[in-house]
């Protein structure tokens, strides 16, 4: 009796995925005939699947070894799925002890490569309070979530996310240079907490902090947003200590550095 093959059989993407496993057991690297012979596949498919492996950022090639390896991405993705599917249960209770306390719109997002996505919102309490659509993206460069969180990034992966970002002048607020972007990341890291300037939106402003994995990474940003009008810039100390503090308490949660 013949063997049923399944319906939908990609060999590409099948071949894709044995490479990735194949290169998880050789942390150092393999040359990419030792990959095709492994695999049991041509020379020149091996070569079009580590290319199209190497554009999606999952598989590094060294320029003078040739040795093919695995990058953090897929790791990256994994803690991401794990993280995001208990991030927002743990987080909205603290949430709305936050939008008590500063009365403007809390949110909570992640980052996708140089964006951030909101994720949620507890709405603030005022009459006209900020309201965000949820999956709306905001660029890290010029947000107060993206700037808490690319000031907390491992150095080498901020730097390689410093020198990729495309900028873009939305107004004489918008931060468009990489030197200017490193000093106000440094500024982040001293007071703890990232200010927008209305740097993408006029009117609006922004105070955010990070969230932390039970590994130090920054998986995701908390922050609070109203109108510029409502904000006396005196208090941003004092807010941002109070965001800072409530998104300490999820990093936590989360498992970083004990319990809530």
């Amino acid at each position: 009796m013949a063997v049923r093959k399944p319906k939908y059989d990609v060999p590409s993407l099948k071949t894709g995925f044995e490479m990735l496993e194949h290169l998880s057991r050789h942390p150092r690297g393999r040359m990419l005939t030792e990959v095709a012979e492994a695999l049991a596949c041509p020379v020149s498919s091996a070569y079009r699947i580590a290319m199209a492996l190497e554009n999606l950022g999952l598989v590094s090639r060294d320029p003078e070894t040739k040795l093919i390896r695995l990058t953090n991405k897929l790791l990256l993705i994994g803690q991401r799925a794990i993280t995001e599917t208990n991030l927002v249960e743990h987080a909205l209770d603290v949430m709305r002890e936050l939008r008590d306390r500063v009365v403007d719109t809390v949110l909570i997002g992640v980052r996708e490569g140089a964006e951030v996505i909101v994720l949620d919102e507890a709405l603030g309490t005022r009459m006209f309070a900020f309201i965000s659509k949820l999956g709306y993206r905001v660029g890290v460069s010029c947000s107060a979530p993206g700037k808490a969180i690319l000031a907390y990034l491992p150095e080498r992966e901020r730097e390689e996310l410093v020198g990729s970002i495309q900028f873009v002048r939305h107004n004489a607020r918008t931060i468009t240079s990489k030197e200017r972007l490193r000093r106000e990341l440094a500024a982040v890291v001293e007071q703890g907490y990232a200010f927008d300037d209305a740097e993408q939106f006029e009117g609006v402003y922004c105070v955010g902090a990070p969230v932390f994995d039970r590994g130090g990474y920054p998986v995701a940003s908390v922050w609070t947003t109203g109108l510029m009008m409502d904000l006396d810039r005196r208090r941003l100390p004092e807010i941002g200590a109070t965001v800072r503090a409530h998104a300490d308490r999820i990093s936590a949660r989360l498992g970083f550095g004990g319990t809530d």
